[in-house]
This record gives structure tokens, sequence and C-alpha cells, in this order.
């Protein structure tokens, strides 16, 4: 089911500067060459603003992002199935849009 989610989130999200890409060999959404959103181990992990984060993982509707255990990745957190993904998809691609380089 959550799968189904991803793909629906990536048809809904795709156009314009919005492509499909890999990122450590996983699905993801980038604008430009900068990816705001990946499909990690059928989990949603998307980049935010370090308040925005600390708020998400404060309020248990996120988890710092390990791609390897004890190594969290800055800025990337990994949203639970209950969060609506749209929203939060839609800061992180804003977030992204908005960093210079």
């Amino acid at each position: 089911m959550a799968d189904d989610r991803w793909q629906d989130l990536v048809q809904r999200a795709e156009g314009g500067p919005v492509t499909r890409g890999t990122m450590f060999g996983s699905q993801g959404l980038r604008t430009g060459r900068k990816f705001f959103a990946i499909w990690w181990h059928e989990q949603l992990v998307v980049k935010l603003p370090a308040a925005r984060l600390q708020e998400l993982v404060a309020s248990g509707e996120a988890e710092a992002f390990e791609p390897m255990p004890g190594r969290p990745m800055n800025g990337w957190v990994v949203l639970q199935e209950n969060v609506a993904w749209a929203p939060v998809v839609a800061e992180a691609r804003a977030h992204v849009e908005a960093q210079p380089g």
C-alpha cells in the first residue's frame, strides 16, 4: 500500500522541473539536480529545513534518516505512514528550490 502511495505521489509531482532520479540506489524526486524526496526501503524520506525537521521528529511524525545505522543524514527525515505526504513533499520541494546553487 505504501508503494502505491509513493507511485501516486510521483505521478502528481512529476512535470516541469520535477523529474525522477536515483539516489542511494532508490527512486527519488528532484528539482533540477537536487533531490527533495526519495523512496528508501518502502519509506518516504524528505529533505526539510532544520526547524521543520525537528518539529516533525518531536511530534513523532518522522524520524531522522540514517542510510547507515548510527549515521544520520543532515536535513533528511523518514516520514511515518500516517502523515499526509503531499503537503510535506511540497514543503521539501520548496526548501530545495530555495537553496542556492
